[in-house]
């Protein structure tokens, strides 16, 4: 993890070792999270997004 400036931005970066994958995670709230995947070998013009939510059980 490390912290990457993503359209104009610092946000968390999970940069892996054998890809040229880049996962970018911004906060919204306290129990969600917007992700950002970038594939620069197959895909080098799009981005692909995601929403991790937290669950609170009881």
């Amino acid at each position: 993890m490390r912290q990457i400036q993503y359209r104009g931005k610092v946000s968390a970066g999970m940069v892996y070792d054998q890809k040229s994958i880049i996962d970018l995670f911004r906060k919204v709230d306290e129990d969600t999270l917007l992700g950002v995947m970038d594939i620069k070998d197959f895909f080098p013009d799009k981005s692909y997004f995601f929403v991790l939510r937290r669950i609170n059980e009881p």
